[in-house]
């Protein structure tokens, strides 16, 4: 007897795995929660959390387990929203400068500059001193014939003269005034862009901005104490019994305390056996056994 009791708490833990492995996805990642101990009932398979309370112990007849050891540890829930950037920090002090920075590339050549205005002329020298004397000039033109006198009475002939020496020449007038200053001439044409002066010296690198403050904590993942059990007694010849959880919880495992071969237990899913639309899928738990003797089968969710 001793040993059919063992086998039907193998049995129970097995459909416990089975349904822990179908639920692992659902159930998020908790420390706390998976730090939690159950005790399993080696007569029945009947599943109970205990609390720190109770010393974590378990009663004569009762084995104990990590709800991780049933379970499985949880997927990691999803990371959460980054929270806003935080105000910007007082600005640091400057650091120290750093090092020079190799010389720029020569730059190209810089277009030159207008040419400048032409500047006043300059005063009249003295007079230089007087030079040679120039060559004759030319015979002046021959001027205009006078008009004929009167016939005058014819004299006698006179005798020849002898030709008289040629006179000096005249002295060189005196220097006339200085003439006015002529027309400033047109500006020249503007000339070539010079070379282009070299670059400056790199500059100092400035100070690393202050880091920003930490984002807002991510949400709290389940806690272990909100489960909440829930248990639904089978009628008289009835086979099939199911226990729904409270509100709009959802069963996370479910267990059973039977005396018939349990051939199903199973989380409500949408077109299940029992016509559980989508809506209900997830909110209870369904076993069915061989007997259907009075009081012979209790059903067991695990809700949150």
């Amino acid at each position: 007897m001793k040993k059919g009791m063992w086998l039907w708490a193998a049995a129970g833990i097995a459909v416990l795995l089975l349904c822990s492995t179908a639920l692992g996805g659902s159930i998020t990642s908790n420390k706390r929660f998976q730090r939690t101990f159950v005790c399993v009932n080696k007569h029945n398979g009947l599943i109970k959390v205990i609390s720190r309370r109770q010393q974590n112990r378990c009663a004569s007849g009762w084995k104990r387990y990590r709800v991780s050891d049933i379970f499985g540890k949880g997927m990691r829930g999803t990371r959460g929203i980054p929270g806003a950037p935080g105000p910007q920090g007082p600005q640091g002090e400057q650091g120290p400068a750093g090092s020079d920075g190799a010389d720029g590339a020569s730059g190209a050549a810089g277009a030159p500059g207008a040419t400048g205005e032409t500047g006043p002329a300059g005063a009249i020298g003295p007079m230089g001193p007087q030079g040679p004397m120039g060559l004759q000039g030319p015979t002046g033109a021959a001027g205009a014939d006078g008009a004929d006198g009167a016939d005058g009475a014819d004299g006698t002939d006179g005798a020849d003269g002898a030709t008289g020496a040629q006179g000096l020449m005249g002295l060189q007038g005196p220097t006339g005034p200085a003439g006015a200053d002529g027309a400033d001439g047109a500006d020249g044409a503007q000339g070539a862009t010079g070379p282009q002066g070299p670059a400056g010296a790199k500059g100092d690198r400035g100070a690393t901005g202050p880091q920003g403050l930490q984002g807002p904590a991510g949400p709290a993942g389940l806690d272990g104490n909100a489960i909440v059990q829930v248990s639904a007694a089978g009628a008289p010849g009835q086979k099939t019994t199911s226990v729904a959880c409270p509100g709009t919880t959802f069963a996370l495992s479910g267990g059973f305390q039977a005396q018939g071969s349990v051939t199903e237990s199973y989380r409500w899913f949408a077109g299940d056996a029992l016509g559980h639309t989508a809506a209900q899928a997830g909110h209870g738990w369904t076993v069915t056994q061989s007997s259907g003797n009075s009081g012979s089968l209790t059903v067991f969710a695990y809700c949150a």
